[in-house]
């Protein structure tokens, strides 16, 4: 299995998501998509990249190193978690209003 495909059972476990025809609806694509996505033998298409980035909203640099395209120190993305009481209240309106709009 891919990185790729690791990070993506990865995430639906995050959102404890188990059945595919059900995570796929809830993240808005087609279950045959989910199913390839988690099946995948080789590195996602760029098509593929952007629609990952979309529905589980995480920065393409992130899917870029599930798929062994760069590393973690060319992505510049810090894999700490964030507390979110470290952030700021204008911070989060930021981030709340740029989900919104997506």
């Amino acid at each position: 299995m891919s990185g790729f495909s690791e990070w993506v059972k990865h995430q639906l476990e995050l959102r404890q998501e188990t059945d595919v025809a059900d995570a796929a609806r809830a993240l808005g694509i087609r279950p045959s998509e989910l199913g390839r996505w988690l099946s995948a033998k080789r590195p996602p298409t760029q098509d593929t990249i952007r629609t990952a980035c979309r529905v589980f909203d995480v920065h393409v640099q992130e899917i870029l190193v599930a798929a062994g395209y760069m590393t973690p120190d060319e992505s510049g993305l810090d894999d700490k978690p964030i507390s979110l009481s470290s952030l700021s209240t204008r911070d989060l309106l930021d981030e709340l209003a740029r989900r919104s709009v997506a």
